[in-house]
Order: C-alpha cells, then structure tokens, then sequence
C-alpha cells in the first residue's frame, strides 16, 4: 500500500478487499482466491501471513495514522452476513447474519468518536402520539389472530360464576366475533352471494381446507356458513388435470422447442380445466342473482425432483378460471402427519403439523380477506384515531397509485393501477385507460382477463409494458377526476422516474428529492399529455385532494436502528413492540414522518434482556447470541406535499395526514406483524402479482 509491490512500478494507494480461507484446520487460515500464488507468479512482493495478522492485529494497522509508515496497511473486518462456515462442511451457517441493537448503537458511537466534528449526527427525530392499542384499537385495525381469540375466563370469575353464566359470556363474545365477520363481509361484497368452490383431489386437502374455511367464520361443529355464502366442494375426478406440463422429453437447454412445447402444453392445460370448470362448476351457480365466484384449487406438489418450474400448471389454471369469471387461490396437496398407529388401525382420524395447517389457513384467509378486499371495522374509525376531524373521516378516501415492474427473460412487465379504499370499508380499483373504478372483489378477474389477452396476442404486449410518460398521465388523470376528500399515496420509485431512460421516459420527476421541496405546493405536469400545465393549491380540479404523501423504504431510507435518544446512552437497546410513528423537523417545510413497524411474531424470541445485549461473535456455546439471526424493522419514510391550506395551519394536522397511512400499514389476513405498505397499497401490489402468472412471470 505504501511500498511499491513490483519494481519499477508507482506507489498508488488503495483499499483491496482480501478473504481469508477457512477450511476447518487450525495452521490453514490462507488467502483466498491463490493470491499468494499470483504475486509470486509476477514476481511481485508477497502478502503478510494471514495467521500473522489475525495473531497480532495491531502490529499491521497504521491506526495513530504515522506520516512515515512505510509498510502495507492491514485492517480486519468483518461484514455482516459473510459465510463463517468451514468451506468443505454441509452444516451450513455456524454465525447466523445480522447486528444486534447493541452493536448497531456501539459501531455508529465509534465511528463517530473517530470522525468528531466530521460526522455530526442529528437531533433524535421526535416521537409521535402512541399508535391505538389493546382495547382502544379499532376493528379495522385488527386481524383474525384477534378476531378469533376465545373469550378469557379468569380464575377469579370462574370462582364467582356457575358453569351456565360461563357457557353464556363464551357464547356472548363468540357470536359478537361472528357478527363482526358478517358485517365486515358483506360490506366488501356490497350485499351479493359470495360463491367458494373447493376443487379437491385428494381427501386430506378436502378436510384441511374446508376446516379452515369453517374456521374463518368462526362456525360451532353444528353451526351452517352465513347465507351469503356459498361453500361447494368439487371433486377433481380426473388426476390428469394436475398432472405436471409434459416436455416431450426437452429440457431449458433446447431452448426454442421447450419454450415451444411448454407454450403448447400449457394452451392445453387451460382449454382442460376451463371444460371442467364448465361441466362441474356452472350448474351450482344461480345466475339470477348478483354474486361473486371465488375457487380454492388443489394444484397437487409443485416442487417435485425432475419437474422443471416452466412446467407448473399454476398460471393455466389461473388463466383457466379467470376465462369462467372466478377468482382463484391455489393450494399443494395436503399429506398427513406419518403415524404408525394408522399402520394397524384403519381408522384412526389423521392429523396434520402446524406447517401444513398454518399454510392452509393462510391461502384461505387470502381468498376471503385479502381477495376481497375485507376489512373486520370502518376505515373512517381509524382516521378520527389519526386526528382527522368526524366530518371529513366520514367521507375520506386513501388513493395508493402502486406499481409492478417485473424484468424476467423476455418477459419486461411494467403495469400500474390505482386502488380507493373508502371510509365505508368499500375498496375499488381503477385500471390505466379505463374511465370508471370497479370493485375490488371484480378486479382481479379483469386484471386477468387483460394479461390473458396479452399473452394470446403479443401485439398488445405494449399495453402491459407502461413508459415512464404513461405511469405520470395515469398519476396525473386520478389526482384531478377525484370527487370526495382524498389522501392520495405514491411510492418514490419508479414513479419519479425510469432508471437508464431517456427524457421521453420521465416519469413524475417532481417526486424527486431535488425538485419536492421547491414544488411543494404545486403539481408539475407540463410535460404530460392532457394536462401540460402547472396545478396550483387553489385549482377547481384539486379542491377535495388534501395531499399526497410520497413513500420510500428499503435502501433509500434509514435502517431501523435503536430509539436510544444518543448513540452513547447506556439505556438498554430493544425493538419497538407496536407499531410506532417518528417525525423529523430539521425542515419544518417538509415533514418527514417515519412509520416502523411492531415486532414481528417471528423476532420475538430476540426481544429479551439477555438477548438484546449479545453481540453476534459471542461464543456459540451461549444459548442465545451467536445462534440468533438479528433483523429488525425498518422504517417507512413518508413525506406530504401538495397539502390542502385547511391542513396546513398547524404541524399536528399535517401529522395527523400521515398517521392515516401509518395506522394503515394492517393486513386482517396477516397476523405476523405489520404489512410493509399501507393496506391500499398493498392490495394493489398483490392483485398484481397474483396475475403475473398468466404472462409467465414466475414469482
């Protein structure tokens, strides 16, 4: 580094990443990579001993940074999520990824103490009013984890009351669940029949799934589903129908002719199932009165030794239902738990593990819940929670803009749509080029009808394959045709602008951090087609919209780092248990209000004193740290702009625009924590992609 390395050759300082080999033997710590090798086949000077420096660190590190240190610089470092296991062993990784909280806080103290009055951090951002918890959350803040939780019987009331006034409080609050599932139901189905056909093969699928179903609406074993719905098992009495796409004998490697034969199969495999559909399906449905169709398939096992994924029948069946106008959640095949009682006794009542049933559950609670668009409360109940004044709650509608940009061999899918969940619980989407909002338990099936007529005629591949221009017309179209006070949310990627494009594939580069604070308070759409102008606050057009909040996460914003109050506090570090809101005033004139989710269910077991304080190199011996894979919530970043005046006069009203997206960040059917997106957001993410795979998009 500071000596020339070949002879007659300049000095020119650098930093070299250099791996240190680990085979599992003590004396065989070597360079990776045959570097040594290399130099000496140059003739060029040789690299430190590895173990040398591993043996005496400091001896090779220039850290008082000496003038004339005139020898190679070595420095060892470790970074996160690098492989520590031994390079010939199968056991897999022996120092599980991720820092701890504690060392989180302590890396960032040092490198601060070593760049004083160099990196100068920032006042701690503020926190915001507590999110609704416990009793006070409200119902559609919750999620069938809570709905479906049994009345709790102390052991003081159980002393008190006879075994009849316990029966009555049990069956009280079982019947009050069950109504707030009716309700909430029917309110996404806007009162029409909702139609569930469970297309079975084998027996145990049959059971699990219908159980589950059961399940959802919290049914008693003598207790009917609700009149609005209609459960009809089928019976999938030809095994073919799940048999895997047949490759004639090609691989990926024949290139063309498999892509050929797939694309033949699979046209094959649609035109089956539609006749099933048609045969088996069609005679249940009552066409008199107003419904939606919804199928839980059993597709048999998708991962099988020798199947390659290009012949999974998932997108032609999903194609296939939605060509029958129904709605489709596909499920594996469901095998019992191996007993070796079953061996002698034939009729002993099989079980099934947690996994298998967890798996159900969920696909279940995606068709009713998610597909649906079902939340258990009123959106408008939340909003007043967020400090949103009762008449506008009342009326308030959340727009998210969302997007999916999928880039897969030839496949290059860029779609757009916009999802209106209304303070009614209503939810509605709007699709680019279309002029009315249909509902949301409809709009899967014209998503799906749209990619199907792409994938049949690649001449309208266009159409699903949206340029930056087009992405900023349809943003610009549903901010001005809005009629009822409306928070609209769009995220910063891929709507600011198109990475490698040129100006005629600009996007809204007004959501760029550049140009948002300067524009604040105008919509710049000179260059859009339709518009071509500047929108003002007072426009006739924009009356109703009260702001939009532009979202960022992952890598464009801060990782979720303790909520110590300075970096050297000595106050114990730990994660947020609920859900929580932070805001940042450093620029009063742009509020940036940062959302972090609760404590997922699956991180719990790292949320203990002993835990939190471990560092990820303690010895593996300890029963916690080293064996513990560290992760941590990270932050939604939320910025309002374009702000209606009414919400403008005090920095709480402003806040109180942003805890609606906050509080949003709630799924009914996801009980692990928070969703990542605000649940607008997210239902048109997911509607998405659950149709990619008509397009053959794998996902």
């Amino acid at each position: 580094m500071n000596e020339e390395r070949l002879s007659g050759y300049d000095i020119d300082s650098t930093l070299i990443r250099l791996t240190i080999e680990n085979n599992g033997r003590e004396d065989s710590k070597q360079w990776k990579f045959q570097l040594p090798n290399l130099l000496s086949a140059f003739k060029a000077r040789s690299l430190q001993s590895s173990n040398d420096i591993l043996l005496n660190p400091s001896k090779y590190t220039n850290l008082q940074n000496i003038p004339d240190w005139l020898k190679d610089e070595y420095y060892i470092v470790h970074a996160e999520g690098y492989k520590y296991e031994h390079e010939n062993s199968k056991r897999g990784h022996s120092i599980k990824p991720g820092f701890s909280l504690q060392e989180r806080g302590d890396i960032v103290n040092q490198v601060l103490l070593l760049l004083d009055n160099i990196l100068i951090p920032d006042e701690p951002i503020q926190t915001d009013i507590p999110t609704p918890s416990g009793q006070n959350t409200p119902l559609a803040m919750r999620n069938y984890e809570f709905i479906s939780q049994p009345k709790i019987i102390t052991k003081p009331e159980k002393a008190k009351l006879s075994e009849a006034e316990i029966k009555e409080r049990v069956d009280k609050h079982h019947q009050k669940r069950q109504i707030i599932i009716a309700d909430a139901m029917r309110r996404a189905l806007a009162g029409k029949i909702m139609y569930i056909f469970l297309l079975w093969r084998e027996r145990d699928t049959h059971d699990v799934v219908y159980q589950k179903l059961r399940d959802v609406f919290l049914l008693n074993e003598e207790e009917n589903f609700p009149a609005y719905i209609k459960v009809v098992p089928i019976w999938v009495d030809d095994a073919n129908l799940l048999k895997p796409l047949d490759t004639n004998g090609l691989a990926p490697k024949d290139g063309q002719e498999f892509d050929k034969q797939i694309s033949k199969q699979y046209q094959s495999k649609r035109e089956e199932w539609r006749k099933f559909l048609q045969v088996k399906l069609k005679p249940f449905i009552d066409v008199s009165i107003q419904h939606y169709c919804f199928a839980i398939v059993e597709i048999g096992q998708t991962k099988k030794k020798g199947v390659y994924p290009q012949q999974n029948i998932y997108g032609a069946v999903r194609e296939a239902c939605v060509l029958e106008k129904i709605s489709s959640q596909m499920v594996q095949t469901v095998s019992p738990k191996a007993n070796k009682q079953e061996d002698n006794e034939k009729n002993v009542t099989p079980s099934y593990n947690k996994k298998t049933e967890g798996r159900i559950l969920n696909a279940v609670l995606d068709l009713t819940l998610r597909q649906t668009g079902t939340l258990y409360g009123l959106p408008s109940e939340v909003y007043e929670r967020a400090g949103i004044g009762k008449e506008i709650a009342q009326n308030l509608d959340v727009i998210a803009l969302c997007r999916r940009q999928v880039n897969q061999a030839s496949n290059n899918i860029h779609y757009i749509l916009a999802v209106r969940l209304r303070a009614t619980g209503e939810v509605d989407v709007l699709f680019p080029h279309a002029k009315d909002w249909i509902p949301y338990p409809r709009a899967g099936i014209e998503l799906g009808l749209i990619f199907s007529q792409v994938r049949r005629d690649r001449h309208l591949l266009k159409t699903v394959q949206l340029k930056g221009i087009e992405l900023a017309k349809f943003a610009a179209d549903v901010l001005t045709q809005i009629s009822a006070p409306t928070l609209v949310l769009i995220e910063a990627e891929g709507w600011r602008n198109e990475r490698g494009e040129d100006n005629e594939g600009q996007a809204w580069f007004q959501l760029k951090n550049e140009f948002l604070f300067a524009k604040r308070d105008v919509l710049d759409f000179q260059h859009i087609p339709g518009h071509a102008c500047v929108y003002t606050r007072d426009h006739e057009v924009l009356k109703n919209l009260l702001g939009i909040i532009r979202l960022r996460s992952g890598d464009e914003t801060s990782q979720y780092i303790t909520n110590r109050k300075t970096w050297d506090e000595k106050s114990p570090a730990r994660d947020l248990i609920n859900l929580s809101g932070y805001y940042d005033t450093s620029v009063p004139e742009l509020l940036h209000y940062f959302s972090i989710g609760k404590l997922p269910t699956t991180q719990k077991g790292q949320d203990t004193p002993t835990t939190r304080e471990l560092y990820m190199l303690d010895s593996q011996n300890e029963e916690h740290g080293a064996n513990i894979a560290f992760k941590h919530q990270q932050i939604l970043e939320m910025v309002p702009f374009f702000i209606h005046p009414d919400f403008q006069k005090t920095a709480e009203s402003i806040k109180a625009l942003c805890r609606v997206p906050h509080y949003l960040r709630i799924s009914p059917a996801w009980s692990m924590g928070n969703i990542i997106s605000p649940y607008p957001l997210h239902l048109g993410k997911q509607l998405i992609q659950d149709y990619l795979c008509i397009l053959g998009i794998e996902i």
